[in-house]
């Protein structure tokens, strides 16, 4: 019963108001599986696809186009997936990315708890975006999403921008990145407004070793007030195997607050599958997986 009430809510205040009066929380899911078990550590490391969630500067930086599949089972009958691929170009990169949370059909009740029937849930954001390197370390990017949410018979639509900056220093292994995300008007759902998730990310990444990552994000929550830290850390023990684990400290609702997070990634002729595994505390836990691949 209690994890049946949480995926309810779950799906209800994702889309709007979950989060300390904001809609459409599932934004902050992210994409792939690989950083999710780095503790949504992106700001400074995400590439290619990944780069569409995190940060658009990250396609500046990309080595190849790809392309990735994520699906991310959440809690009882809700789940989440994101496509992105990512097309390089004569003067930088192209990304294109849609992410999906969606609720299994649930029983609707009457105010005497009569069944009034059946209804779903769901939150769509379909991205583009847009990365160039303006120096020979460091690149901007653009992100425009386009987002849709509907309960029941009831939906919402609107749009936000990403902005990002990203710089690979002179100290060597060290990059930064900067992003500012979901910057747009209010989603109205039914009468009323609710501002959308914005969010400033600041972080860095470190190569301490030529198999040892580090990754470290503030996240600054504006209309919450609040302040989420993510540490993550990546050990390459084979060339096509990596270890990752991570933490978060801060989030809430659909990105639970203070857990450890794990995760692993096989490479393997220009294909890659990562999984990351996420606690939900006394509800259980959330498995991600993703399929990749690399190409030109």
């Amino acid at each position: 019963m209690k994890r049946a009430c949480f995926a309810f809510i779950f799906l209800t205040f994702g889309a709007q108001a979950f989060a300390g009066g904001t809609a459409a929380s599932f934004l902050r899911l992210g994409s792939g599986a690989r950083l999710a078990g780095l503790g949504n550590a992106g700001a400074a490391l995400a590439e290619n696809a990944d780069a569409i969630a995190y940060n658009p500067a990250g396609l500046a930086f990309a080595r190849n186009s790809s392309a990735g599949l994520t699906r991310a089972e959440l809690v009882d009958g809700v789940s989440y997936s994101f496509l992105g691929y990512s097309q390089q170009l004569n003067h930088g990169a192209l990304g294109l990315g849609v992410g999906y949370l969606g609720q299994t059909s649930m029983e609707g009740r009457g105010a005497n708890r009569e069944l009034t029937g059946r209804f779903g849930a769901s939150d769509v954001a379909v991205n583009v975006a847009y990365g160039r390197a303006i120096s020979r370390r460091s690149g901007l990017g653009l992100n425009f999403k386009y987002i849709t949410s509907r309960i029941a018979d009831e939906s919402a639509a609107g749009w936000a921008v990403d902005a990002g900056w990203r710089c690979a220093t002179r100290i060597n292994g060290l990059s930064l990145g900067f992003a500012v995300q979901n910057l747009g008007p209010k989603l109205k759902y039914i009468d009323e407004g609710d501002a959308l998730p914005l969010t400033a990310r600041a972080g860095f990444g470190l190569r301490l070793m030529e198999n040892v990552l580090l990754a470290f994000d503030v996240d600054r929550r504006v209309h919450e007030g609040r302040t989420v830290v993510s540490l993550g850390s990546e050990f390459a023990a084979f060339n096509s195997l990596s270890l990752r684990a991570g933490y978060m400290r801060g989030g809430n609702g659909l990105d639970v607050a203070n857990v450890f997070k794990t995760g692993f990634g096989l490479k393997a002729r220009g294909f890659n599958l990562d999984y990351a595994v996420v606690p939900f505390g006394d509800i259980g836990k959330s498995h991600r997986v993703t399929l990749g691949m690399a190409f030109r």
